[in-house]
């Protein structure tokens, strides 16, 4: 796939924007996670702690998701699935590199959906992040699945929603997936694909 024609030029500014960093947890991230997605995820952590950084100076407000499970979940009583982001074990933790800072929510999700029976909605309207005006920076893990419901939510709730791709990852071809979603009509009005490079933020202390 033609990536680089998908690619958009980001203008950002404080008061307009903000980062959302989706499951960036030790069962993905780190070598002893259940579900580790490799070394690609290493230079993955360093970008988004660098536009993590970028963001901050600028005043952006920051959003950190994390999914977690308990063993009574129905993945694992009902549907067979094996244990893994179990509240109270080390995977359900945000990597060091990415560490929320105080007073940075941390919204706990029990799904892929960032949305569903979460308290998103009820922060992004606390800090002032509102639909149709701000543009939400989606990041993390796992581009085709968390990332992707993440986006999706943003989307449905008209918020222009950029989706840096040096930023996230997944399984294998997750990024194609992606980019043919999301450069498909019925998304690319408000849902842009870039790299961090090609996001500027104004206001920036470097």
């Amino acid at each position: 796939m033609e990536k680089e024609k998908h690619l958009r030029d980001v203008d950002l500014a404080a008061g307009t924007a903000a980062l959302v960093v989706v499951d960036m947890e030790n069962e993905f991230c780190k070598p002893e996670g259940k579900y580790y997605l490799g070394p690609g995820v290493e230079p993955v952590i360093q970008r988004t702690g660098e536009l993590l950084a970028r963001c901050r100076g600028a005043g952006l407000p920051v959003v950190f998701v994390r999914s977690v499970r308990y063993p009574t979940d129905a993945e694992f009583t009902r549907f067979g699935m094996e244990l893994f982001l179990i509240e109270g074990t080390n995977g359900p933790v945000i990597v060091p590199e990415l560490k929320p800072r105080p007073g940075e929510p941390v919204v706990e999700k029990h799904s892929h959906d960032c949305f569903y029976r979460t308290e998103m909605d009820a922060v992004l309207q606390r800090m002032g992040i509102e639909s149709q005006t701000h543009r939400v920076i989606v990041t993390g893990v796992m581009s085709n699945i968390c990332v992707y419901h993440a986006v999706l939510g943003f989307h449905v709730r008209d918020f222009y929603t950029i989706l840096p791709l040096d930023c996230t990852i997944g399984s294998p071809h997750a990024e194609d997936f992606v980019i043919a979603q999301f450069s498909n009509f019925a998304y690319e009005y408000n849902v842009w694909l870039t790299t961090s490079q090609r996001i500027r933020i104004a206001g920036w202390n470097r």
